[in-house]
Parts: C-alpha cells; structure tokens; sequence
C-alpha cells in the first residue's frame, strides 16, 4: 500500500504538501478512484446482469463482487487498466490546473 501511495505522491505531484494535506488529498482521489471504476464497470453491464448484480452486492465480499465482474465483463483487466490510467490522467490535469491557478 505504501508502494501505491508514493506512486500516486510522485505521478500527481503531491510531494510538496504538508503529510497532513498529502494524505487528505489520498484519500479522496483513492475514494474518487474507486466511485470512477465502479460507475464505469458498472455501466458495462447489461439490464438483467446488473439486476443480478443489485441482488448480490448486498451480502458479497469484494472479492465475490470482482469475480462477477470478472464474468461478466470482456477484457476485465485491460478495462480496469484502461479506466484507472484515465482517470489517472484527468486527475494530473486537475490538480496541474489547480497548482497554476494558485500561483
């Protein structure tokens, strides 16, 4: 987990915030990151798989629901490279505008 945070510190460009607003910041792209992934996956799925999802998600471990979504969606893997890499991107892009308008 450490790995993961010092990479999104060193991509988004986060090193010179204080350790206080730094983890601040983690934790709301970490939750924004996953909202994003979730709503794209699940935007994947058809009308009757996404019912099927709605009944399981209530008692599933993460790992149950990953594995549905596994099945369900082509290319899994790739997709959630693909989604994480952008958003990854719109983000450096945000806070690149946010430090330019602070300056």
């Amino acid at each position: 987990m450490i790995t993961i945070k010092n990479d999104i510190i060193k991509e988004m460009g986060l090193g010179d915030l204080l350790e206080e607003n730094r983890e601040k910041v983690l934790n709301e792209i970490t939750e924004s990151a996953m909202k994003n992934l979730i709503a794209c996956l699940l935007s994947r799925l058809s009308d009757s798989e996404m019912e099927e999802f709605e009944k399981i998600q209530k008692n599933a471990s993460p790992e149950e629901i990953d594995a549905f979504l596994k099945s369900k969606i082509n290319n899994y893997e790739q997709t959630v490279e693909e989604i994480v890499a952008e958003f990854k991107d719109d983000m450096k892009e945000s806070i690149n505008s946010l430090k330019v308008s602070l300056e």
